[in-house]
């Protein structure tokens, strides 16, 4: 019993390992003679024109949704600074109107005789005063109906005039006006914030690049480690196959208990329920694997990168967390956008104080209004204004904004020391890592001869009636936890080079 509970423990191990992946074929058991090499399993074997990590990290971050939302994020603030640099050109403007009016009658004015006297007037049979005119002449002319009634004096003609009745209105107007206060102080600051904005998110651009790329190569070299668990399982289900086989012999010869072959039966069904886990979980890795990948299941899977073979390993921690903190693009982003915030604050503090402007207005009108009498022609007149403006109200608004930007730049930068911080326990910690799996790289592989020297000694013994049953299961336990050992170290050292690269920036190609 101390045997099977030690093999349920190789099957949490290899659960804990994180089998994931596509389910292997299934391989038939060997001879009683036949012996696994020492190294990683044949599953693991790279194929021609298979996956590799960089291959899978070009086609993830070429499909990936999160870095297409980061572009379009770039093409919104590019349009942002456009709109912010066509706010610095003087504006300018220009209207046509037509304007028809209705028809009335215009009166003559006049104002008296030369001599002084009050003229004459027209009255009609009422003895009303009705108007009347002057010929050429200057003799009285009264409506008809009316008649003239002469004045105590002697007159001579009137002074006055009559308005002309001009029923079509035209005008075409241009006029150009040039914030002259707010260019240099306020509309200059905003577009240098919207040209960072954009750096901004170009760098979070890159960022969500190499994340993507990152997630792909872990999901591909867990694929990998699936690849590898499922075969380990296969390989000590064989072997738990074959203890079963000699042990059954040894039964029916009556020189070994019948509940020793219990025992192993038990631990042959505890090595199917291992495979069968790890198969399932060769699903899932798959199933994620294609997800970052953004591949049809009708694509096959084959590896192309061995496992086992040499990666260059990194240089010291502290050269590491220097490069991170100068090239991670996250970085580089919030020291952006603090920037932006800070000339986003200058401009919103120029609308606290007055602002000046200028503005050059030209009229061609028919009739042009300026022109006393009006005629029915067209005459172009110009106008030049200066002119100087503040609110209180909005001194006051801008007084409040500019406090809320202040404080949202003093969260940014509280924000950018956090991240420093965290960035460089990140590199620390990887880096550790990576270094840890290397050294267990070399342990895993002195473990797998002793275990595969220790296995093949008790099978003779075990063969030869020397050694009991218990021992050679003990020995097929260590055999499959060095295995696993081996395949989870290799693994474990390129992740720990997968977030490595990410921790320090590394940028990805395009």
């Amino acid at each position: 019993m101390r045997s099977t509970a030690r093999w349920c423990a190789a099957a949490a191990v290899l659960a804990a390992g994180g089998a994931w992946g596509q389910t292997p074929p299934t391989v038939e058991a060997p001879g009683a003679e036949a012996r696994a090499p020492v190294g990683l399993p044949a599953a693991l074997t790279p194929q021609p024109g298979g996956l590799t990590a960089d291959r899978v990290a070009a086609r993830a971050v070429r499909t990936s949704l999160a870095v297409r939302a980061a572009q379009a994020n770039i093409e919104a603030a590019s349009a942002s600074r456009t709109e912010a640099g066509v706010a610095m050109i003087p504006q300018v403007t220009l209207s046509a109107r037509y304007t028809r009016l209705s028809p009335i009658t215009q009166p003559s004015l006049n104002f008296g005789s030369a001599a002084g006297a009050p003229p004459p007037v027209c009255v009609d049979s009422n003895g009303g005063i009705v108007l009347g005119g002057r010929t050429a002449g200057g003799a009285l002319s009264c409506p008809s109906g009316a008649g003239p009634i002469p004045s105590a004096a002697p007159t001579t003609p009137s002074a006055g005039f009559s308005f002309p009745v001009i029923l079509d209105n035209i005008v075409f107007n241009g006029t150009v006006t040039v914030p002259l206060t707010d260019i240099p102080f306020r509309l200059a600051r905003v577009y240098e914030a919207a040209g960072l904005t954009v750096e901004a998110r170009r760098l979070d651009e890159v960022s969500s690049r190499s994340q993507a790329a990152a997630d792909a190569r872990i999901a591909f070299y867990e694929f990998m480690r699936a690849q590898g668990q499922a075969a380990v399982a296969q390989q000590a289900l064989e072997t738990a196959q074959q203890h079963q086989r000699d042990l059954a012999r040894f039964v029916e010869a009556g020189t070994v208990a019948r509940v020793e072959l219990l025992r192993v039966e038990a631990q042959v069904a505890e090595s199917e329920r291992i495979v069968l886990s790890a198969r399932e979980g060769q699903s899932l890795a798959e199933a994620q694997l294609r997800q970052r990948m953004h591949v049809t299941e009708g694509e096959a899977l084959t590896l192309g990168e061995a496992l086992d073979g040499e990666v260059p390993m990194p240089g010291s921690v502290h050269q590491l967390i220097d490069r991170a903190l100068q090239a991670r693009p996250e970085l580089q982003s919030l020291d952006r956008q603090s920037h932006a915030l800070s000339a986003n604050l200058a401009a919103t503090r120029a609308g606290m104080f007055p602002s000046v402007s200028g503005q050059f207005s030209l009229d061609i009108a028919n009739p042009n209004q300026r022109f006393v009498p009006n005629t029915q022609e067209f005459n172009t007149t110009w106008s030049a204004t200066l002119q100087a403006q503040w609110s209180p109200t909005g001194a006051f608004s801008a007084s409040a904004a500019a406090g809320r930007l202040s404080a949202q730049r003093a969260g940014l930068i509280a924000q950018l020391a956090q991240v420093r911080e965290g960035t460089e326990i990140e590199v620390r910690s990887v880096w550790i890592g990576a270094q840890t799996a290397r050294a267990a790289i070399e342990s895993a592989r002195r473990q797998l001869v002793s275990a595969e020297e220790s296995y093949r000694v008790r099978r003779e013994r075990f063969q030869a009636g020397s050694a009991v049953s218990s021992d050679l299961t003990d020995a097929e336990l260590d055999l499959l936890r060095a295995r696993l050992a081996l395949v989870n170290a290799n693994v474990d050292l390129r992740e720990s080079l997968a977030r490595l690269r990410r921790a320090v920036g590394e940028r990805e190609p395009d």
